[in-house]
Formats: C-alpha cells, sequence, structure tokens
C-alpha cells in the first residue's frame, strides 16, 4: 500500500487537531475543577499551614538568639577577663 501525500497531510492535520483539542479539554476540566470553592479553600489551607510553619521556625530563631544574648549579658568580665555571673 502505498502512502500519498494528501493522506500523509490529512493524517497530520488529524492528529494535531485531536492533539489541541485534548489539551484545550483537559485545560478547561482541570480549570473548572481547581477553581471550585473546594479547591480554593484547600489551597488558601495549604497556604496558610506553610506560612504558620515559617513564622513557628522564625519565632523559634528568635527565641535562641534572645536567651543567647539574655547569658551573654547575665555574665560580668571579671578584670582577670574570666566571666562571672551576676547574683
Amino acid at each position: 500500500m502505498e502512502l500519498k501525500g494528501l493522506d500523509f497531510f490529512l493524517g497530520v492535520v488529524t492528529g494535531v487537531a485531536l492533539g489541541v483539542a485534548g489539551t484545550l479539554a483537559v485545560r478547561r476540566v482541570r480549570d473548572w475543577l481547581g477553581h471550585s470553592e473546594t479547591g480554593r479553600l484547600e489551597e488558601e489551607n495549604r497556604t496558610l499551614k506553610r506560612r504558620l510553619a515559617e513564622k513557628d521556625r522564625h519565632i523559634g530563631r528568635m527565641l535562641r538568639e534572645t536567651e543567647r544574648l539574655a547569658e551573654k549579658l547575665g555574665q560580668k568580665e571579671t578584670p582577670r577577663g574570666k566571666p562571672e555571673k551576676e547574683a
């Protein structure tokens, strides 16, 4: 069986058309599912959890730094250069 130029052209055009139509259909379905109330709330919940975890890490770092500075300030230098705890 011989493949003629017109048959090849029609096959390529049909394949491209089906590919574009499939891509558009999948995009619409994903947009439709992504813009549902449940989808938006789930995304907002994920975002809020991520931001809360970031804030917790930041607060932990600040607390450790504050404790370290309090320890440093709680020590007093003696004339010999040795730290001495204040009473």
